[in-house]
């Protein structure tokens, strides 16, 4: 009858052991699916960005006589532009601010000409993702032949 005696309370500290382990698992779990869903979101903002630039340069290609008046830089709070426009220039110019300001957090974007090169830049705010993170920034550039 001793024997029995040692063996009270170890399975109940077989259980606490298992239920830390348990624990630990779904707080890796839980941790993992957290910094899934932060890099889905960069992920997203670096696509939509790529497409705005490369958005831009095709309408620039297009409509090659106004080149040098898509040199523009783009800053400040989201604005909605009415569908109608003056001009072809105007609209993709109205198009470009409504896509950087409206779906980039923070969105700014500088268009350059430099020759027959123009260089697209595109940045936004990832804080909301990683704290303290400093701005992305996209940049690509291309030659438009004329």
């Amino acid at each position: 009858m001793s024997c029995l005696s040692c063996q009270r309370g170890s399975s109940l500290l077989e259980v606490l052991i298992a239920v830390l382990v348990l624990a630990i698992g779904v707080l890796g779990a839980a941790s993992l699916q957290l910094n899934a869903l932060r890099f889905n979101a960069s992920a997203a903002h670096s696509t939509l960005a790529s497409f705005i630039a490369y958005d831009i340069l095709d309408r620039m290609r297009a409509n090659y006589q106004q080149l040098d008046q898509y040199v523009t830089q783009i800053s400040g709070d989201c604005q909605r532009v009415p569908a109608f426009a003056q001009d072809i220039l105007a609209r993709d110019l109205a198009d470009l601010h409504e896509a950087v300001s409206c779906l980039l957090p923070g969105g700014t974007a500088t268009v350059e000409r430099q020759g027959a090169r123009v260089i697209v830049t595109i940045a936004w705010s990832e804080t909301r993702i990683v704290a303290g993170q400093t701005d992305t920034r996209f940049v690509v550039s291309s030659e438009i032949g004329l």
